[in-house]
């Protein structure tokens, strides 16, 4: 069985990360569980492949004890069929598992799950798909008719919300609370991969579930199918195994992206790629602005491309502050739609190169890792906290452990400082971090030779005494 299906969350708190997705999902659930109709009767649930959108629909419906009707805009597509398949289970009473009539007026409920809503258009009506041409048949409008209409809780499920509300869909952003759903941290992955491998009696190296969670780009359902691919068949699991099962290289597709993108005049393709790549725009930002300056030659061009950056990273700013993340769309588009725009000719392809900032941070990671350890046992010797610590001791207490070498080889001894760690506290001095690691050694190797002769002393006057015990037995 897939993993993915067999691990499905029952529950939404088993759903990994998204923690303000759920809150805001349960509190609108609460409503129409205590017969309160909310002023938004249906949810749309946004965002990447693999984030959770769909396990978290279930997971509300089995906590809730809610029966479920799944459609998919695949199947149901036209105003003719959702008039015939969505209306009738909107307006309609529901039973129970048991065959019990369970009115809405008394708290009968049942959750219609709409799945890929954002694929309710048409082809033309000549059949096959033109040049960008479509028709809409009614399906969205037969959507937004039914939603108005409502006695049952809806979910609409999209990868894109604008693809959704566009157009005849429109309505939809009054009527619907759209809730964005996120990329899981590598770490939330990484436990749940963990908890899997337990249950499965799978013993499998660490740094291949690291690298598994890490490599999928927050994609849980990816990750899963990954873990699974690389323990069938097996009760061990190490690092060798690792090459059984192929990655996506990530800053290829980035590279891909931005090549099409400093090239090409085409707003429509550059959307459409933008929206396959799904990068976060305060990271795809940072690539932007790092290759800018490389790929444009005219002043002009480059001014006015930033001028669009820019206005994207208040648009970024307003989103945090705010917590409008349904905005996020709107960042990207406004970002490179202006770099395509302020193009004056074609330019020669140039190398691209990582965002400095990112590279930086990957290069301090190791840093910060042996940082915050430091801090912890900082915070242990204090009784304080270990972000206490960063705040307001480590700078002083790294300025003593400096400046004074009697403090510095009291704390080595006192903490069991790592040569990592040390050499952090010496700001990266090799001689002065030698000095001192050179001396506990020695330090460590007198005290173990003193214990050794304690030790023969002891053996000395133990065979001593039992000589004396046989002569006098004699």
């Amino acid at each position: 069985m897939n993993w993915a299906e067999k691990y499905r969350p029952k529950t939404l708190n088993e759903i990994v990360g998204n923690e303000r997705a759920i809150s805001q999902l349960r509190d609108w659930a609460d409503k129409w569980e205590k017969r309160l109709t909310p002023p938004k009767k249906a949810v749309i649930l946004s965002g990447k492949p693999g984030v959770g959108k769909t396990s978290a629909a279930l997971a509300l419906a089995n906590e809730y004890g809610w029966p479920v009707i799944e459609l998919n805009a695949s199947d149901v597509r036209s105003a003719s069929k959702i008039q015939s398949m969505i209306l009738p289970s909107v307006t309609n009473e529901t039973f129970s598992s048991d065959g019990k009539f369970l009115p809405s007026k008394r708290g009968g409920r049942k959750l219609i799950i709409f799945d890929e809503a954002d694929n309710l258009y048409e082809t033309s009506s000549g059949g096959e798909k033109k040049d960008g041409e479509y028709t809409d048949k009614g399906g969205k409008k037969a959507l937004v008719d039914a939603i108005k209409v409502s006695k049952q809780p809806i979910i609409l499920i999209v990868n894109d919300y604008y693809a959704l509300t566009k157009g005849s869909g429109s309505p939809l952003k009054d009527i619907c609370l759209n809730i964005r759903f996120y990329e899981a941290h590598p770490n939330q992955i990484a436990d749940l991969l963990k908890d899997i491998c337990r249950k499965e009696n799978v013993n499998v190296h660490p740094n291949v579930i690291k690298t598994i969670a890490e490599k999928n780009n927050g994609d849980i359902r990816s990750a899963l199918n990954d873990l699974q691919a690389i323990c069938i068949g097996k009760r061990i699991v190490d690092m060798k195994d690792i090459d059984a099962i192929g990655f996506r290289d990530r800053n290829q597709e980035i590279f891909d992206f931005l090549r099409e993108l400093f090239r090409s005049k085409d707003l429509k393709n550059i959307r459409r790629r933008l929206f396959e790549l799904g990068e976060s725009p305060d990271n795809l930002i940072m690539w932007l602005d790092e290759n800018l300056p490389f790929q444009y030659i005219e002043p002009q061009d480059i001014a006015n491309a930033y001028d669009f950056i820019s206005k994207a990273d208040i648009f970024l700013g307003r989103i945090y502050k705010r917590q409008q993340f349904d905005l996020m769309t709107y960042a990207s588009e406004l970002m490179c739609g202006g770099i395509v725009v302020s193009k004056s000719r074609y330019y020669p392809v140039a190398k691209y190169n990582f965002p400095f900032w990112l590279s930086e941070m990957k290069r301090s990671k190791q840093n910060r890792e042996i940082r915050d350890d430091l801090c912890n046992k900082i915070g242990k010797m204090l009784h304080i906290s270990q972000n206490k610590v960063i705040e307001l001791v480590f700078p002083y207490f790294k300025h003593v452990f400096k400046n004074n070498y009697t403090f510095a080889k009291e704390m080595i001894k006192k903490m069991d400082l790592t040569e990592d760690e040390i050499l952090l506290l010496v700001d990266n001095s090799q001689d002065l971090a030698e000095k001192l690691l050179l001396e506990e050694d020695q330090e460590r190797e007198e005290k173990n030779l003193m214990q050794i002769l304690e030790e023969n002393e002891e053996v000395e006057e133990d065979i001593e005494e039992r000589k004396q015990m046989k002569l006098l037995d004699f």
